[in-house]
């Protein structure tokens, strides 16, 4: 499917221009619309705001800055989306779920991983590159913390793949960045002592779609496998990886360790995510 329609998370963080300006070059490349949701509630707290009046006291006063600083944001957004359709909305509530009710209507979610999930400074308050693929059936797309604003994201396209159901959903959302890709390559980790043709299945059918992929394999060698993914993409120098997002229950990973955990606590560049 076509990306038209583009929903932007905005919020009074760091990292929102970055976001902007990655889903103002996407609505570029694919002549789309952006829907900016801007949400007033903080998605993070200072680590030391413990208890519950610190923690009501600084959501309070967080959220009324977030207010206030509203109009300035959208000042930027105006700018930096001139010249592109978009409308511009404010809202409060859990972020995940104020997107989640919004995907249905959109093609691609552009959102952000937290500084804060690695920093340990502060406290990431709604784990949105966590919950919000398994709330919506629209891709995700998730930015690193720091990610350059000029970057290119989609020459070098690297699919973490397996036969699931997430991971075919992954890679059909991502057909539009795939038919553009100057590479493709399609990676499965093999247990050690066996080889599948999962790879190569894929990259034949991509194949049929116009699309040069390539297969690569690699052994699992008792490390985290969105170690080894995230490795991969640094090696082949890829932009963006795609990949479906939690083929165990969300639970499991957390308590166990799975791939999207590894990837989203590692992340070093965008990643398109499905479920």
């Amino acid at each position: 499917m076509p990306i038209k329609t583009i929903l932007l998370h905005m919020a009074n963080d760091d990292a929102h221009a970055s976001r902007l300006a990655v889903a103002a070059a996407l609505a570029k490349r694919f002549s789309a619309y952006i829907q900016a949701l801007y949400i007033a509630t903080p998605v993070s707290m200072p680590a030391g705001a413990t208890g519950r009046a610190a923690s009501y006291g600084f959501m309070a006063e967080a959220t009324a800055i977030a207010h206030e600083n509203a109009e300035r944001i959208a000042q930027e957004v105006r700018q930096t989306l001139d010249g592109l359709p978009y409308d511009w909305t404010v809202a409060e509530g859990d972020h995940v779920e104020l997107l989640a009710e919004r995907a249905s209507y959109a093609d691609l979610i552009v959102v952000a991983q937290s500084a804060a999930v690695r920093s340990g400074e502060r406290v990431s308050l709604h784990h949105i590159p966590d919950r919000l693929p398994l709330e919506t059936a629209t891709p995700v797309l998730v930015l690193p913390p720091s990610q350059p604003v000029t970057a290119p994201i989609g020459r070098h396209v690297l699919i973490a793949w397996k036969n699931s159901r997430e991971s075919a959903r992954a890679v059909r959302a991502a057909m539009p960045f795939l038919e553009t890709a100057e590479s493709v390559t399609v990676l499965t980790v093999e247990p050690l002592g066996q080889q599948s043709t999962e790879a190569a299945a894929l990259v034949d059918w991509l194949h049929r779609h116009g699309i040069a992929a390539r297969p690569q394999s690699v052994i699992a060698s008792g490390g985290e496998v969105g170690d080894m993914i995230l490795s991969c993409c640094g090696d082949q120098g890829a932009d963006l990886l795609v990949m479906g997002a939690y083929g165990h229950s969300r639970l499991r990973e957390l308590v166990l360790g799975g791939a999207t955990r590894s990837v989203l606590e590692g992340l070093t560049l965008p990643a398109l995510l499905a479920h």
